[in-house]
């Protein structure tokens, strides 16, 4: 445990990694919140995009030196390989969708990535034919870059280990695989060419993952606020108006809760501003306790909370409201429970066209709830409820 513990601290030091869960988070995305998996298949969808448009240009154009370079009877399949691989460069090039996750990013990324090395098998099936002492086998050689380049793309990438070592690993073993199969290099070349894959390897994992934690690092100081960890309220605007987006497209529920710390002027007046300040942060900490992956905590005002729960409908939003009410925001010095007052809204049921909306309707319930009493909620239909201690 020393050993391991010891190790994190050097981590700390030398790589701004201080704790297991932000060690944790640079392996393997399970434990990413659902803003970050979306921030990063947009910005994989991105670099994809970007690449493939490079190559779709890069790929036809050294058609010229192959044409010099290589014989005609071996040029023209040549070029029905460049083609079929400009033509799915192309197709990433100009790939578009509604709806983007982390998970078809990274099979858009494979399928780039494996494009480069089939490419080279492919061509290797007629440049074995090649003699190696004529000026014809030059080309050849520049076909075995592929499979290094294949793998050197991934560092452009923020990916975790996990992510990167599979695919590298996935690049390599084709590559070891095809070089056995068409012996496009002797024997011999085999071991030098394995160790600088690796060498490539490491590199590449190392560029990979500082990219994603300093992605980590600039999203969570942009987007969240550095006291409670919550999403800003410019955050939370951007997210809700995503997630409406997308509930509306596919016809599903969205839920918004507005949760307000109640007779905050009276925990201040009776204690102080650090009892407060106290007060807020662990109403942050309890209410994001029990967030799904996909749910999002907002910090709204000084007091106010909001919660954004995809997939979630009025019947679930109660459930929620009733458990955040019964179990307090935390406690006073005096052993007092902290209450709230919140007011919710759901899209379908509430029958509201924009977001904006949703907003009305949940500022509105929860000046209601204020005025019947506190630590209550108003639900979709003007529902109320109370604690049930």
């Amino acid at each position: 445990m020393a050993v391991f513990k010891s190790f994190i601290h050097h981590l700390g030091e030398n790589s701004h990694i201080y704790s297991t869960q932000e060690l944790d988070n640079l392996i393997s995305a399970d434990e990413h919140p659902g803003y970050m998996l979306k921030h990063r298949a947009e910005l994989l969808l991105e670099r994809i995009r970007f690449l493939a448009s490079l190559f779709a240009i890069l790929v036809p154009l050294w058609l010229v030196v192959d044409f010099f370079l290589l014989p005609l009877n071996l040029f023209w399949p040549i070029v029905l390989i460049r083609l079929l691989s400009t033509l799915h460069f192309v197709y990433l090039a100009r790939y578009r969708t509604e709806q983007i996750s982390l998970k078809s990013s990274l099979i858009l990324l494979t399928g780039m990535l494996i494009n480069l090395p089939l490419t080279f098998f492919a061509s290797a099936h007629y440049l074995a034919l090649v003699p190696p002492e004529t000026i014809y086998h030059l080309p050849v050689q520049l076909y075995t870059l592929l499979p290094y380049i294949a793998v050197a793309i991934l560092g452009l990438f923020p990916l975790t280990l996990l992510e990167c070592s599979v695919l590298a690993l996935l690049v390599a073993v084709l590559t070891m695989t095809g070089w056995g199969y068409y012996s496009a290099l002797p024997g011999l070349d085999l071991l030098p060419t394995l160790w600088l894959l690796i060498i490539i390897l490491g590199i590449v994992l190392f560029t990979s993952t500082i990219q994603l934690q300093y992605m980590i690092t600039m999203i969570t100081r942009a987007d969240h606020d550095p006291v409670t960890g919550a999403q800003t309220r410019k955050s939370g605007v951007q997210s809700l108006a995503k997630a409406f987006q997308q509930a509306k497209l596919h016809n599903e529920f969205l839920s918004i809760a507005l949760v307000d710390i109640d007779n905050v002027q009276n925990i201040i007046a009776e204690y102080d501003y650090a009892t407060y300040d106290h007060v807020v942060l662990e109403a942050a900490e309890i209410l994001s306790e029990d967030l799904r992956n996909n749910d999002m905590l907002v910090h709204w005002g000084e007091k106010v909370f909001m919660l954004i729960l995809p997939g979630t409908d009025c019947k679930g939003a109660k459930i929620i409201a009733q458990r955040i009410l019964n179990q307090s925001l935390g406690t006073l010095p005096d052993g007092r429970p902290v209450t709230a007052s919140i007011g919710v809204s759901e899209r379908s049921m509430d029958d509201v066209a924009e977001w904006s909306g949703m907003l009305e309707l949940v500022d509105t319930r929860r000046d209601d709830a204020k005025r019947q009493g506190k630590d209550r909620y108003v639900l979709c239909g003007e529902e109320s409820g109370a604690a049930t201690y």
